[in-house]
């Protein structure tokens, strides 16, 4: 019995040695490569939109007002006319505005805001105040006398070479000088010339008659630089043997 058991253990092991050694093995299958479809790429980190800047306004193009360009030389040009029946000073005086001779030989009345811009030179010869303008002056604002309705009244003076001398402020700003004279027996003479350069202009009132003839004279300017605008108005001939020369009444500036 022994012996008979040991034989089919030996018989068994015999034929599992065999099948485990024998050349019907098999070599153990790679995995089959996937497919070109089934072949699934990584999917790529989510990414948010991305925030496209805001176009930059373009300005609207303005274009820059024309600079003012300063005369090159002197401009000055001189014209004479006759005074108006009424002439209103504050109103044709936009600048400043002078009257003489209101209350005395010494009266100067002026615009009261008109920061002295026309000035008188020191006199050299006698004067005199009138009361012969056929025309009359009137203003408001004024100093030291605030306003009136009208006066027919300026100042004189008497014999060849005597009169007055003004100065007005000039610059590249155009202005406008008026001049209110008059003569009796005598050519009075108006000179005018800016101290920014040799420009000047003239102009006569020539009256041989006894009576007052008056005159308003224009100077239109203008200087590359500031300076003055110089006016001298004296009498250039005496005709009579009394008072004879030239008067003045009022001058404005605009």
């Amino acid at each position: 019995m022994i012996l008979a058991g040991v034989l089919v253990v030996i018989g068994f092991g015999f034929v599992a040695a065999r099948a485990l050694n024998g050349p019907d093995k098999a070599p153990p299958l790679d995995p089959p490569a996937p497919a070109l479809g089934d072949v699934r790429l990584p999917t790529p980190p989510s990414q948010g939109l991305i925030p496209l800047g805001s176009p930059t306004p373009t300005p609207p193009k303005t274009t820059p007002p024309p600079a003012t360009r300063a005369p090159s030389r002197d401009q000055l040009r001189i014209a004479q006319g006759p005074v108006p029946a009424k002439v209103d000073l504050s109103a044709e005086g936009e600048s400043d505005w002078v009257h003489w001779g209101l209350d005395g030989t010494f009266s100067l009345e002026r615009d009261k805001g008109g920061d002295f811009r026309i000035l008188e030179g020191a006199p050299t010869a006698p004067r005199f105040r009138h009361s012969l303008s056929q025309q009359t002056f009137t203003w408001s604002g004024g100093d030291p006398v605030a306003s009136t309705t009208g006066t027919r009244t300026g100042i004189r003076t008497c014999g060849q070479g005597n009169g007055f001398t003004l100065t007005a402020p000039a610059g590249t700003t155009p202005r406008i000088l008026k001049l209110y004279v008059g003569s009796v027996s005598a050519r009075g003479k108006l000179t005018a010339r800016l101290s920014t350069g040799d420009s000047t202009g003239s102009t006569v009132l020539d009256n041989r008659g006894g009576t007052l003839r008056t005159a308003v004279v224009t100077v239109a300017y203008q200087a590359p630089r500031s300076g003055q605008l110089r006016l001298t108005w004296s009498t250039d001939s005496a005709y009579g043997k009394g008072c004879a020369g030239v008067t003045l009444e009022a001058a404005t500036l605009s």
